[in-house]
């Protein structure tokens, strides 16, 4: 039953066309502007709280452009919480960013991402179905998939000057958490 829930409301969602913020082109989802270092300072004080969704930032910047660097905080991140993480929909969420960040990454990219790439996908592979299909299928799946992902992007990438509701910096989401 633990592997089928997931997969049925994956299905569900499908069907109720919950999913229409899923694209395989990336270009439909790229962000004009993404400050990636600050979003990632959010990413840490997210992934630090250890709760159900805490992983979502590193998820919704996965389709992003990264340099090493941030790559490597990204990679240090993983490794700092993913033997903590006991929900499914965490390490679901988590092995798919980290899998994509280094499919769509350059040499450099793939070179800090290597290590924190075969954990994701060894874990993905045995998590569940959709887990393994996210991290290990041929095709790629971009965006924020419905609209909870989309909000949760919203509130958590910073996007100076964007006024589409997304974060200006990362002192506005400290703000907005007090």
């Amino acid at each position: 039953m633990r592997l089928i829930a997931p997969l049925l409301f994956a299905v569900l969602l499908l069907m109720t066309g919950c999913m229409r913020y899923l694209t395989h082109d990336r270009s439909e989802v790229l962000l004009p502007g993404l400050d990636m270092d600050q979003t990632l300072k959010v990413a840490k004080v997210t992934m630090a709280e250890d709760r159900w969704g805490s992983v979502l930032t590193v998820w919704a910047i996965r389709d992003q452009q990264f340099t090493p660097e941030q790559a490597q905080v990204v990679a240090n991140l993983y490794f700092e919480h993913i033997d903590r993480l006991h929900r499914r929909f965490n390490i679901w969420h988590l092995t798919w960013a980290i899998a994509d960040i280094y499919r769509l990454g350059d040499e450099g990219v793939k070179q800090v991402m290597h290590n924190a790439y075969e954990d994701a996908t060894a874990r993905a592979a045995e998590l569940h179905n959709l887990a393994d299909k996210h991290a290990n299928g041929e095709k790629l799946y971009f965006g924020d998939a419905h609209w909870g992902g989309r909000r949760y992007a919203k509130k958590h990438l910073v996007i100076p000057g964007n006024t589409r509701g997304y974060l200006q910096s990362y002192d506005e989401f400290v703000k907005g958490r007090d």
